[in-house]
């Protein structure tokens, strides 16, 4: 086996110039970049020159190339099924951005589609292979709370164009095909099913609070966006073993102090702060017997470590595909995820409570990635 994973890059946008391609220069003990694709060649070529490779103007011809061994799919949401699809006929080995796919049918048919044919499908967010993540899942099953009754998940934002400094013009993410729900949802979607399996039914909320939005910065600034997909969206969901919890998520909110996860136990509370990763575990313990009582946080080792970076989706997928190692970021995780995201909207138009059909169960945290500090692996 070649001991790097040869990595076609498929949209040199802003997911590619924050994460991915400095990655495979800060991290090529594992991993070569051999292109770079673009809708504009002249843009791919520039990042091929600056970081190495073939540039393609066309991912067909890329996928051709016998040099990539693994598409990195960076593009717009509603070309991610086209475009991993093509990449898993090819023989290619994939890490998409989330979401997956757009819809639940097509990201069953990426599930057997690589089973069938022994290729790794490695999907962003990155959060089964974060330290917090495995911090979280280890206090959990040893019981440290008890058993869990109620869960608040709360993933909001004010989407990616009420950023300063864009990179790329961030109205699609909007409209149709993207979205909040899209785009926010997989992180808490995936903390929580990574955490205590899958969802077994759902009931929902959602609309459009603020129906035009107008780009902050960079080459769209000051652009006026037509929201056509629902912002707001409100979810009470059902885990079964008694345990009901709520969500919200989308594109409604500025800033919050409040914990973006709070799990009540029987023996105490953990609350889960940070952006999109666990950065921060509080907890609290009232036991009658011993007299403790009271917060406390939480340590949580290796947060300085590659494991804790977006781009870890690639050092995953290296893993799997180099070292036969598990793929914990794997698209049956996804396939759920996208499932409760399409009942979401099935439920928020009939008014009704709807049922999943797919369920989850997640690895052991002691499977999570857990490597000591080394410089060598931190990204500028």
């Amino acid at each position: 086996m070649p001991d790097r994973l040869k990595i076609g890059v498929l949209g040199a946008g802003a997911a590619a110039q924050w994460y991915y391609l400095p990655a495979t220069q800060h991290w090529d003990d594992r991993l070569k970049l051999t292109a770079v694709c673009d809708v504009d060649e002249a843009r791919a070529g520039g990042f091929a020159d600056q970081y190495g490779g073939t540039a393609y103007g066309d991912y067909e011809a890329m996928l051709r190339d016998p040099e990539v061994d693994a598409v990195a799919v960076l593009t717009p949401h509603r070309f991610h099924t086209e475009q991993v699809i093509a990449a898993l006929q090819a023989g290619k080995h994939v890490m998409v951005e989330k979401p997956m796919t757009e819809g639940f049918d097509d990201a069953l048919k990426v599930c057997e589609l690589a089973e069938a044919n022994g290729l790794s499908v490695s999907c962003a967010p990155p959060n089964m292979l974060h330290p917090g993540q495995r911090r979280l899942m280890e206090i959990v099953s040893k019981g440290v709370i008890g058993k869990i009754n109620l869960i608040k998940l709360s993933q909001n934002s004010m989407g990616p164009g009420s950023r300063p400094g864009a990179p790329t013009d961030f109205s699609w993410f909007y409209q149709s095909g993207a979205g909040g729900m899209s785009s926010m949802a997989g992180y808490g979607l995936v903390r929580l099913t990574g955490l205590l399996g899958g969802v077994k039914s759902l009931s929902a909320m959602a609309t459009t609070s603020i129906p035009e939005r107008v780009m902050r910065d960079g080459p769209a600034a000051g652009k006026k966006v037509e929201v056509d997909v629902p912002d707001n969206n409100v979810i009470v969901f059902d885990m079964g073993n008694d345990t009901l919890g709520t969500m919200d998520t989308g594109y409604v909110a500025m800033g919050s102090e409040a914990p973006m996860m709070s799990l009540f136990g029987a023996d105490g509370t953990i609350e889960v702060y940070g952006g999109d990763q666990v950065l921060r575990i509080r907890l609290y313990r009232d036991d009658w017997q011993t007299d403790v009582d009271g917060w406390g946080d939480v340590d949580i080792p290796g947060l300085d470590t590659r494991w804790a970076l977006h781009p870890a989706t690639l050092l995953s997928l290296a893993d799997a595909v180099l070292d036969g190692k598990p793929l914990l970021n794997g698209p049956r995780q996804l396939a759920h995820v996208i499932e409760f995201i399409e009942k979401v909207w099935v439920s928020a138009e009939s008014g009704q409570r709807v049922d999943m059909t797919t369920d989850y169960t997640p690895p052991s945290w002691n499977e999570l990635p857990m490597e000591v500090r080394d410089d060598k692996f931190g990204l500028a």
